[in-house]
């Protein structure tokens, strides 16, 4: 099985239901299984209002063994006015269990394999949230629960709600992550990057998650100038890493989008990784293969 998940965000609004399919199953036909999804996908397209990915999965998921597929998809990062992310809909009780009815209907299936609480709703208590997503697990519509988005300290102070409560563990934790260090001005918000720091607490908590890392290869940037970087993670020290990276990759024998996904595996991180044609898809999977 590949160790790596294959990111939708793009399927149905950048990305056509035909090349969608093309790349899903060339996912499959790889060795792949798991699919990362949410039902704000994609809500940043002019034309996105959420839920396109998961519809355009639906349909491809309607053709398939469905035992054979891990779908997992996040609720509570739905854009309250359609445009930006300064409003939520969150995670309260009532919305949660409305989200994933809708979620499921439109992913076609009874069940999905993880279910993330994708941005932390500070606005409701940890309590609440984290009863109604067990009581989803206990009930079989979820398999099992992800975070994703979380600062440190709400990591920490959910992980005691859950103990103290006898809730269902988290078992995944999505972040923001690639080799490359962000400048210190940039702001991703609502997305949370993973440091070494909170990296090295997911590593020890008591029931350890599987950490997961979002948008490891910046939209194909290292297979660009290594003077060409996005404004966000533009300086001199990841031009060098950028550069070196290249080399590596270079006498590996591969891309060094592979090869940045391969060295993200080994560190220990599972990387969810797009792609909008499966060529490219092929590519970025290389080292796995």
């Amino acid at each position: 099985m590949l160790p790596v998940i294959l990111g939708t965000a793009k399927f149905g609004t950048y990305t056509d239901k035909a090349h969608s399919f093309d790349v899903l199953n060339q996912f499959i036909a790889l060795g792949g299984s798991r699919i990362d999804t949410a039902n704000n996908y994609a809500c940043w397209h002019p034309d996105g209002k959420g839920g396109e990915s998961e519809a355009i999965l639906g349909e491809w998921i309607a053709e398939q063994n469905r035992a054979s597929i891990e779908v997992m998809t996040k609720i509570g990062a739905q854009s309250v006015d359609g445009f930006t992310y300064d409003q939520l809909d969150g995670l309260a009780p009532d919305n949660i269990l409305r989200s994933i009815d809708e979620s499921l209907t439109r992913l076609q299936t009874d069940h999905v394999d993880v279910l993330y609480a994708h941005v932390d709703d500070v606005n409701t208590p940890l309590l609440d949230t984290w009863k109604t997503l067990s009581s989803l697990v206990k009930q079989g519509t979820v398999k099992r629960l992800g975070i994703s988005n979380y600062q440190e300290p709400r990591v920490l102070e959910l992980v005691n709600v859950i103990t103290e409560n006898d809730l269902m563990p988290i078992s995944h934790a999505q972040f923001r992550y690639t080799l490359l260090s962000p400048n210190i001005t940039a702001n991703f918000s609502p997305q949370i990057v993973m440091t070494e720091h909170l990296f090295g607490t997911l590593k020890h908590l008591d029931v350890r998650p599987e950490i997961i890392g979002y948008s490891p290869l910046l939209d194909g940037c290292y297979e660009d100038s290594a003077d060409e970087l996005p404004e966000t993670y533009d300086n001199l020290l990841n031009c060098m890493l950028v550069e070196q990276l290249q080399e590596q990759a270079s006498a590996m024998g591969m891309t060094t989008s592979a090869w940045v996904l391969k060295v993200i595996h080994d560190y220990g991180i599972t990387p969810v990784t797009a792609a909008s044609h499966p060529d490219r898809l092929k590519s970025n999977l290389s080292a796995f293969l």
